[in-house]
């Protein structure tokens, strides 16, 4: 019995030292911490989204999930400073679960539950994400909204000169980046259009853009011409099917685009519809610049510490 005793209290030793170190925080974000744990599950959750992370390394995997945790940390943060309520409402986001089990090819959110629990991760796991995303968004409207520069009569204007119009549009992805304050955007630039051509647009985004997208191959969708503005309207009309752009300044960094499809249409135009959607995408792009503006503005003053 002494002996079986002895047996079990090594046994449990071994166990706790294993889990000791299976569990090690990597990360600390003033008094929020994160583990190899955490990474290794935000791994799983990006995976599981994006088709592309097959063609990654683990080391490459690892660097992506790990700045994918430190973005969230900090988003976090400040969603409660700003915010009392921080759920976002119930409508909202199952509209968006909606949306994200769509674009990978599944029918319903029991199909959705069922994939996630292959990949070791549960429904409430990528709710408590896709909150956090979302209040985020919100944060960014209501700090930037009255900086917006939309002109709906100009846009109107343009709309209301023929009833039927050609136009085009095209599906564009993007890679927005950064770059350090001793970097030559020349240097980072050869340095993505490598991996580009090297590999892929969409593992290119996944590596060194900055923006939601990234997780997506970069993929912004079909954009109409009207809603670009001409100096990257000018920039996209230069490009062939398959092309990429050199580096164009925007708010907050430098972004690289590529036609992936074009589509040229005769339409009978609905002013009021078309003026919305154009409005929707034009708030939504210059947001999404705010929205790195402010990050790096924040970011700035978070303790990180990597143990």
């Amino acid at each position: 019995m002494r002996y079986l005793f002895s047996y079990l209290v090594v046994l449990f030793l071994i166990i706790s030292s294993s889990f000791a170190i299976e569990s090690k925080i990597v990360l600390k974000i003033d008094n929020k911490i994160i583990t190899n744990l955490d990474i290794k599950k935000e791994g799983k959750y990006l995976s599981s989204l994006n088709n592309n992370f097959s063609n990654l390394s683990s080391s490459q995997i690892y660097d992506i999930s790990k700045n994918s945790l430190v973005r969230e940390k900090i988003k976090e943060k400040y969603i409660s400073k700003y915010f009392e309520q921080t759920i976002i409402e119930e409508k909202t986001l199952n509209n968006y679960i909606v949306n994200l089990f769509k674009k990978i090819d599944l029918k319903s959110i029991e199909e959705f539950e069922n994939y996630l629990n292959k990949n070791n991760l549960n429904l409430n796991y990528v709710k408590n994400k896709i909150n956090i995303e979302l209040m985020w968004n919100r944060l960014i409207y209501y700090k930037y909204k009255s900086k917006l520069k939309i002109d709906a009569d100009e846009i109107k204007k343009k709309l209301s000169n023929a009833e039927i119009i050609q136009s085009k549009k095209f599906f564009l992805q993007e890679i927005l980046f950064e770059i350090k304050e001793k970097e030559k955007i020349d240097k980072k630039y050869q340095e993505i259009k490598n991996e580009i051509l090297n590999s892929s647009f969409g593992k290119a985004a996944l590596l060194y853009s900055l923006s939601d997208t990234s997780a997506n191959n970069g993929n912004i969708g079909w954009i109409n011409e009207s809603s670009l503005n001409q100096n990257i309207l000018k920039k996209i009309n230069t490009l062939k099917i398959g092309d990429f752009s050199d580096p164009i300044t925007v708010p907050g960094g430098f972004l690289i685009l590529k036609i992936k499809e074009v589509e040229i249409e005769k339409k009978n135009i609905d002013i009021e519809k078309e003026l919305q959607k154009i409005i929707q995408l034009k708030t939504n792009q210059q947001l999404n610049q705010y929205s790195l503006i402010f990050y790096n503005k924040i970011k700035k003053d978070i303790l990180i510490n990597e143990l």
